[in-house]
């Protein structure tokens, strides 16, 4: 018999009693061998071959075994004791472990003790937080919140299969597009920018006003009107009660949306003076006390939140910069110029360019190791923000994608939403690019848009604001 080298690694069917691999022939000839042996024992001596095999199984074969049980139960005569009821608890939990939702599902309708066993909190609180499962940590906290009841006790429990119910009906819901869809109207020119949070969205409008809504109602009208921009509002920031608003004056504004006046003026804090164009967009980090713009004049500035003063510029853009994106210590601006550019905030250094679009980026996210780009080109291009390198395109010609200029996009850790003058939004997978859905509701381009795990909410030259609620289907 020959010796074992490294081209046979993996190819074994066993060792032999001497270390060395067996022949097919040799492996099938102990295996009959066995199974003839296992057969002459009787019940209670095969119940223990049982028991002492299972320990030595891998997860492959756990996986395999997992699958066959609902069969394997199907075949036996009433009132039999199964052999997960013979297993030690711990060991039937580690089978049901790798079982799907659908599956451990249908494990629950063997007989009462399977129910009991799929029906373990802990076997549902694993599955909503597997990545395809879970929710961004402020929709996390929300649905918890919600879902979290008082037991007997007065502690405060929470039913993971219900939140896990919920999961899967709005990721369904996402999948196959399901929503309901609310309108929102009141501006009298056309929507390009908005915002959303827990109960509002901030829309701001060529009509030179920025409007706030509240979601929990339904009225389709905002209950504050925000006037102070001589110019379009072109870009706006939302976090908490602060809100950063960028216009074609050449002005930011922060407002303080705490304060609930008729006046509008009471509510704006500060107005940071310095870019000599068009501010087309903004962001902020209020744990920093800094604000980031991009202007038409073709710089990024960085301001100070409080004060309104300008810290440092950022120049290297050939052409109007038309969306920056800050996450961590990553800040990214797109430009007319084609290019997307990488920042070092505290030292103003540009670190990296990239190219490859063919006209102006209009829009950027970043998810994890991927920037997402949107372009008047009319693709979505796929970076990784590692390296630089362009990962993937979508296009209306291979990816069923936009046939009108992108105006807008946002990436989370599974799926990239985008909008585009089609009067379309498109929902794709990040991890294959595959277009998973679109949207129809809007009568001219859309020109923004932002979604949390539950919601889109869309502005559009139509002039109107559009709530996408994935909810309540």
């Amino acid at each position: 018999m020959r010796k074992k080298s490294k081209c046979d690694k993996g190819r074994s069917n066993g060792p032999d009693l001497n270390g060395e691999i067996m022949s097919p022939g040799e492996f099938k000839i102990r295996l009959d061998a066995l199974c003839s042996w296992v057969e002459d024992c009787n019940e209670y001596q095969k119940d223990a071959i049982l028991r002492t095999l299972f320990p030595h199984l891998g997860a492959s074969q756990l996986h395999w075994l997992s699958l066959q049980c609902p069969d394997l139960h199907a075949q036996c005569p009433s009132g039999c004791n199964d052999f997960i009821q013979k297993l030690p608890i711990h060991c039937a939990y580690k089978i049901l472990s790798y079982l799907d939702p659908s599956s451990l599902t249908a494990s629950a309708q063997v007989c009462k003790y399977w129910r009991d066993l799929s029906n373990a909190d802990w076997l549902w609180h694993r599955l909503c937080f597997i990545q395809k499962w879970r929710l961004s940590s402020f929709g996390s906290r929300d649905q918890i919140t919600r879902l979290r009841q008082r037991s007997n006790t007065g502690d405060m429990l929470i039913n993971w299969k219900h939140v896990f119910r919920e999961r899967f009906k709005l990721r369904r819901s996402w999948l196959s597009g399901q929503c309901h869809v609310r309108t929102f109207e009141g501006h009298t020119g056309g929507i390009s920018c908005i915002q959303l949070d827990r109960n509002r969205i901030v829309s701001g409008s060529h009509d030179k006003t920025i409007r706030v809504w509240n979601i929990k109602t339904n009225s389709p009208w905002s209950v504050m009107t925000l006037s102070g921009h001589s110019g379009e509002v072109r870009c706006l920031y939302l976090e908490g009660n602060r809100l950063v608003s960028g216009s074609a004056d050449s002005t930011i504004k922060v407002w303080d949306l705490d304060i609930q006046s008729e006046w509008s003026s009471i509510a704006c804090k500060v107005t940071m003076v310095g870019h000599l164009d068009k501010v087309r967009a903004v962001t902020m980090n209020r744990n920093k006390d800094l604000v980031i713009s991009g202007s038409y004049d073709q710089t990024v500035k960085i301001w100070c939140l409080k004060t309104g003063s300008c810290k440092r510029t950022l120049r290297g853009h050939e052409g109007p910069v038309l969306c920056v994106h800050w996450a961590g210590f990553t800040l990214l601006s797109g430009s007319a110029d084609k290019t997307i550019k990488q920042w070092s905030v505290e030292t103003g250094e540009c670190i990296r360019t990239l190219t490859g679009h063919g006209d102006a980026v209009t829009c950027i996210s970043l998810e994890t190791d991927r920037i997402v780009t949107g372009s008047l080109d009319r693709t979505i291009k796929l970076w990784d923000s590692k390296t630089g390198k362009c990962v993937s395109t979508l296009d209306w010609m291979s990816s069923e994608g936009h046939t009108g200029v992108i105006r807008c996009l946002q990436a989370d850790n599974w799926r990239i939403v985008s909008a585009a003058d089609d009067k379309t939004i498109k929902v794709w997978s990040l991890e294959t690019g595959r277009r998973l859905v679109t949207l129809k509701s809007h009568t001219d381009g859309v020109t923004c848009l932002q979604f949390n795990d539950f919601c889109i909410v869309s502005g559009s030259y139509d002039k109107t604001v559009k709530l996408w609620d994935f909810t309540v289907c």
